[in-house]
């Protein structure tokens, strides 16, 4: 019995794989002799690594505790991608609280270009300082998605992000971004 199982798996191996008789195969997709290669070009080269980016945005960000209020504002990044999928990014950003809160952080981001949409979502990670009525130390945790309008001379695009942030002395809070990215 085992010896027919195993016949019948073979034979539907060979059905499967397109051989109709021994040493006979069918090539379902013929290629002309000598055909050139066929060059695609990417839709987006916004994403190729070296390349430095500026982002201007608006901010608003949401505490975890009622003591300070949420408030808005707004920031500056500049950010260099080692590779198409990891770089380093450093912002600023300022925020209307009771006084300004200036927040100041660096992170790490990975991301995956999908070119032929010219979009990139991505995640990041990190640390800073923020000075207002306290001084103190942070870590972040988040991710967003970059949008490019097309290989143009600067690839500018929208993008929108949200982190979570850890501090050391007053309540966490959630930091949400979004506006203009491009390429120097």
């Amino acid at each position: 019995m085992k010896t027919i199982q195993l016949a019948t798996l073979a034979a539907a191996c060979t059905l499967a794989s397109g051989t109709l008789h021994a040493g006979t195969s069918v090539d379902k997709n013929p290629a002309p002799k000598n055909a050139p290669p066929i060059n695609v070009e990417s839709v987006c080269d916004c994403f190729d690594a070296g390349k430095v980016t500026v982002s201007l945005y608006g901010a608003g960000i949401v505490f975890d505790s009622a003591p300070i209020d949420d408030a808005l504002g707004g920031g500056i990044g500049l950010g260099y991608f080692f590779t198409d999928f990891a770089g380093v990014e450093v912002d600023a950003t300022w925020l209307a609280t009771d006084s300004v809160l200036h927040n100041f952080s660096g992170s790490v981001v990975l991301r995956y270009p999908v070119k032929s949409a010219c979009l990139a979502p991505y995640v990041l990670a990190g640390g800073g300082y923020e000075t207002d009525s306290v001084q103190q130390w942070t870590a972040h945790v988040g991710g967003g998605i970059d949008w490019r309008f097309g290989s143009g001379p600067n690839c500018l695009g929208l993008f929108a992000d949200a982190r979570y942030t850890w501090t050391e002395e007053e309540t966490d809070f959630t930091l949400v971004r979004a506006g203009f990215k491009f390429n120097l």
